[in-house]
């Protein structure tokens, strides 16, 4: 993954794409934007199968910006993609995934973003597979433990 203030702009992380999905559509799909410099839908290591996300380097940051504002929240079969920025690689940020659990069974990713965003921007987010455990990973430089205090304290 490219490091970088230029490489930031340029950078895509494609989100919630569907699982049929080819590398070489993502490619396709993306490279009608502009000029692609690396495109890698990412894959699980044992089976194989796709992940659901993928990252889009273009040469142009200009054209990352114009695949952001035409292509984020793009219906492709029944998923809505999300495109934005990749954040570069950090130490700082290595370790600051933050997992609540004892979520409601009913909630959904929607709401589970809806509900940590008013502390920040959030970068990404899933309700794993037990369905009362979500993952969060704040922004850099969000306090993770006033997040969860303040959450607690509303409970």
């Amino acid at each position: 993954m490219p490091n970088g203030t230029e490489d930031s702009k340029t950078n895509l992380i494609v989100n919630y794409l569907p699982q049929n999905m080819t590398q070489e559509e993502l490619k396709s799909l993306f490279g009608s934007i502009g000029e692609i410099e690396s495109c890698k839908l990412v894959r699980d290591k044992i089976t194989g199968q796709s992940l659901g996300y993928g990252f889009v380097n273009y040469v142009e940051p200009k054209d990352a910006e114009k695949a952001i504002n035409t292509l984020n929240g793009l219906r492709l079969q029944t998923k809505t993609i999300k495109v934005s920025f990749a954040r570069p690689s950090s130490a700082s940020i290595r370790d600051a995934n933050l997992y609540v659990s004892g979520l409601p069974k009913t909630m959904t990713q929607k709401e589970l973003e809806q509900l940590f965003s008013q502390y920040g921007r959030i970068i990404t987010s899933r309700i794993l597979v037990d369905q009362v455990t979500g993952e969060i990973l704040p922004q850099e430089g969000a306090s993770s433990k006033i997040l969860l205090m303040h959450i607690y304290s509303k409970q």
